[in-house]
Parts: structure tokens; sequence; C-alpha cells
């Protein structure tokens, strides 16, 4: 069963057997390969896949390039020449690329074009709707009441005067 330490050493394994693997490294996957014996068999076979292909003696001989390179001028001779058509979107790039100045006047203008659309506005005010009157009587002589309401915003409000406490107040 692959544990953790197998699924993060089985990458270096080759490189283990191949003696590139970094000291620090070298030493860790070493470890865990003293321990697991499924990426032990991995490194047996490794080295013996190394061993067969070292003990191959491959006498190879070099190619004949003498028929390549005049089947490749003949061709170019033959073939008719193509112009080379620049994308659709670099004759609106170019102008822009080579010039500083165009880019950070571009720069400059899409800041203040973002900095117009997502800067924070000042609240809108609402006109005052209507306030209507409901009652302004009372049975004490003494208090007067009144209430306003606003049909808008289901916004009620009560007062409730009385002349004396006003006197004693001022």
């Amino acid at each position: 069963m692959a544990t953790p330490g197998c699924l993060w050493s089985r990458p270096r394994l080759e490189r283990l057997v191949d003696g590139t693997l970094a000291p620090w490294m070298d030493g860790a996957v070493t470890r865990h390969v003293s321990r697991c014996p499924g990426c032990g068999r991995e490194i047996e076979r490794l080295r013996h896949l190394r061993d067969m292909v070292r003990s191959v003696d491959l006498d190879v001989a070099d190619p004949d390039w003498s028929g390549f390179w005049p089947a490749v001028r003949v061709r170019i001779a033959q073939e008719t020449p193509r112009p080379m058509r620049d994308a659709w979107w670099l004759p609106f790039w170019k102008p822009v690329w080579g010039h500083p100045r165009m880019v950070l006047s571009g720069l400059a203008v899409s800041t203040l074009a973002l900095a117009l659309v997502l800067w924070p506005s000042a609240p809108v005010s609402r006109p005052v709707s209507a306030v209507e009157v409901q009652d302004v009587s009372t049975a004490d002589p003494d208090h007067s009441v009144m209430v306003f309401s606003n049909p808008e915003d289901d916004v009620t409000v009560i007062w409730v005067f009385n002349p004396a406490e006003q006197e004693e107040q001022s």
C-alpha cells in the first residue's frame, strides 16, 4: 500500500539510482527505501534496467546526410513564396507596444476611468415627501398632541407637548 512517503519518494527514485538527487533529498529517499519493501523493489528494478542499458554495446554508424541537403535545396527552390501575414490584432497593439509614452498615457487614462467608476459618490438625497398631520386633539386642555406620518416610509411620529413643562425648562 502506498504511503505518503511512497508518494513523495517514487518520483525521485530514478534520480536516486542515477546519483543526481540533492544531498538532503538523497538522505530522505534512502531512509524511506530502506523501510519500504515496494520502493526497495522499484530501486532494484531501476538498477537492473540501468545495468542492462549500459551493457548493450551499440555500434551506431553516423547517418548519411549526402542526400538530405540537396533535397532541401530543391524543395525550397520549387516552392512559391507565400507572404507572411501578421495577426489581426497586431496593428492595434504595435503602436502602443514600442512607445512608452503611449503605454503610460493609456495606463493613466484607464486608471482615471476606473477611479471615476469606482469612486464613492455622495449619498443621493431624495426629495422630502409630504408629511400628513393626522391628529392634534387631546382630552387634557393643558397638553397638545401632534401625530405626523410619512406614507412612503411608513414612519409615524407622535409629539406630546405640555406648555407648563416647557415654561419650567426655559
